[in-house]
């Protein structure tokens, strides 16, 4: 009798390994797209960005301050994974859109089957600004999140 339970235990569990293993995995993080990509829908939260200093953050480092993973990470939209491959060339240079709002790609795919709303990008929150406007920064200044964030998308 002992020896029919583990057999069926052994069973059971090389069934459930097995279930487990045809099942899908996690599924691949959506695409980063680019800023270019938000335009055509967003053309006047696209413009209010484009004169921020997010726009050209980038441009503000110093060729030092580029090479180091502390400071570029907050002047590019590309995830740590993006910078290692693309080397001395962000994919996405400067905060863009999704550097805030995450990877757009299932949203602008959504989009385009007509059902943006299926496919919503990030909340913003005031964790979101102080993963870079924070007191690590080497040019901290004093951060108010409800009287800065409402700058970011100023529509003139």
């Amino acid at each position: 009798m002992f020896r029919v339970f583990i057999v069926a235990a052994l069973t059971s569990f090389g069934a459930m390994l097995a279930a487990a293993s045809a099942s899908p995995g996690p599924q691949e993080p959506a695409a980063f797209v680019g800023a270019e990509a938000c335009r055509g829908c967003h053309v006047n939260y696209f413009q209010a960005w484009s004169t921020t200093k997010h726009a050209r953050a980038l441009s503000k480092l110093s060729g030092g301050d580029r090479d180091s993973g502390k400071c570029i990470r907050c002047h590019v939209t590309d995830t740590a994974e993006m910078m290692t491959a693309s080397k001395d060339t962000p994919m996405f240079p400067n905060v863009q859109c999704e550097a805030c709002h995450g990877a757009g790609g299932t949203h602008v795919e959504a989009a385009r089957a007509g059902n943006a709303a299926r496919a919503r990008t990030a909340a913003m929150s005031e964790a979101t600004c102080t993963r870079c406007h924070n007191q690590t920064s080497p040019h901290y200044k004093t951060f108010i999140y409800s009287a800065l964030a409402p700058l970011v998308h100023r529509i003139q």
